[in-house]
């Protein structure tokens, strides 16, 4: 099945890529995706809570509230994002619940792709509501502070 969907990602990731550039068009497609996800959401059940984790990650990544994540990983995740609004891929998202078939493939393998930039997104959130806001430095390393 990963064939029959990777030249249709790969059209997207070239897209994302030309997308990190411009934070707001990050922010306006996040928005978008949003929208898509919770007509998906049954199909999607499996992998809601990183999809939802997604959105809020490239929300804030395109505020710049949070750099805590390497180019390639925005990358990917925006290219998840940017497959799972497209309604021309590898299965038609028109055909009832089969039509997300392949987004939840998708974007189940980025999420196993970026798991460490999802869970360390969601411990800096959690240091948000807390009062220390500092995120992880790109690329896993600690920050100054903590050195």
């Amino acid at each position: 099945m990963k064939m029959f969907w990777k030249p249709w990602f790969r059209r997207e990731k070239k897209k994302a890529e030309r997308l990190v550039e411009n934070p707001l068009a990050v922010l306006r497609m996040a928005e978008r995706a949003g929208h898509h996800a919770q007509s998906a959401r049954g199909p999607l059940g499996r992998i809601w809570d990183d999809l939802q984790t997604a959105l809020r990650l490239a929300r804030a990544w395109s505020r710049r509230d949070y750099r805590g994540l390497t180019r390639g990983s925005i990358v990917l995740v925006v290219a998840g994002l940017l497959y799972l609004v497209s309604p021309i891929d590898a299965i038609i998202d028109a055909i009832p619940v089969v039509g997300f078939l392949d987004d939840a493939l998708v974007l189940g393998w980025v999420f196993r792709q970026v798991r460490w930039e999802l869970d360390a997104f969601r411990e800096w959130e959690s240091r948000q509501l807390a009062g220390t806001s500092e995120p992880p430095a790109p690329g896993g390393a600690l920050p100054a502070s903590a050195a």
